[in-house]
């Protein structure tokens, strides 16, 4: 199978699995997006040690997955919020464990073990309550996917805007192939999906579906670029291998991770 074929059933297999597990239960998706913070961060580890640093794995996968449960938990109120405390109490941890490792770079390493929560786990855990939006703590797909339909449909604009009209770089150090031309187009089409998607989706207001579009295609472009600029520094094309063609999670969702958070808090304060 060329690398063609193979980018084109990965990608298709991909939307279907985030889209399905939505639609079908909350729990799903709290396992299928689990299981992507947990692969997010051994990636990023992995990162981390091209780098020439020695994160604790261990403990910084053990706080992402605490991280991502109990963003969920609390947000289904399933557990009440005092449990979020648990936390701080588990990041206070890691220094106490770099005291006995002996490593050559203790400062570093505890650093990048919790960049790897508030990068990859922290982002998915807000995705979680994503699910639960705007309604009061009721399953509900229609934000998340709109969400979602936003990251790739202003990946998609720039790609074939690029394409067609590129000339103009953008961060040729970062990423040689990103130009203005092509940002525009993403970014025209981002809002011009925002009506579509109110009338089909509804929920929030028009103006306030035009502000999460824009706040949407800003992040999601430098999420992007923060991620290029991230696997430039450590000499690396894709993160991971874990999808065919299109490399790993943080390469699937490098946008979705940096926009999410913004989205989630400007969707709080248009609703509160």
């Amino acid at each position: 199978m060329n690398s063609f074929w193979a980018r084109l059933i990965t990608g298709a297999l991909f939307i279907a699995a985030i889209i399905g597990s939505v639609l079908w239960s909350q729990w799903l998706f709290a396992l299928l997006f689990g299981f992507f913070a947990v692969v997010g961060i051994v990636e990023y580890y992995k990162i981390s040690n091209n780098l020439g640093f020695t994160p604790q794995k261990g403990m910084g996968i053990a706080i992402g997955v605490s991280t991502f449960a109990l963003l969920f938990l609390t947000a289904a109120k399933i557990v009440a919020v005092k449990w979020l405390f648990v936390l701080p109490a588990l990041i206070t941890l890691i220094p106490i464990i770099e005291l006995f490792r002996k490593k050559s770079t203790p400062a570093s390493d505890w650093a990048q073990t919790l960049f790897a929560v508030i990068y990859v786990a922290l982002p998915f855990g807000i995705m979680s309550n994503l699910i639960y939006l705007p309604s009061n703590h009721e399953f509900s797909c229609k934000i998340i996917l709109s969400f979602f339909a936003f990251v790739w449909i202003s990946d998609t604009g720039a790609y074939c805007a690029g394409k067609m009209f590129g000339k103009h770089k953008m961060f040729e150090r970062i990423s040689p192939k990103k130009t203005f031309e092509g940002l525009a187009g993403g970014v025209v089409f981002t809002i011009a999906s925002a009506i579509p998607v109110y009338y089909l989706v509804g929920e929030l207001q028009l103006w306030q579906w035009i502000v999460v579009s824009v706040v949407t295609v800003t992040f999601a472009n430098l999420g992007d670029l923060a991620e290029s600029m991230l696997k430039r520094n450590a000499d690396i094309k894709d993160s991971g291998k874990l999808l065919p063609g299109h490399g790993g999670v943080l390469d699937r969702f490098d946008s979705a991770l940096l926009a999410c958070p913004p989205v989630w808090l400007t969707i709080l304060l248009m609703t509160n």
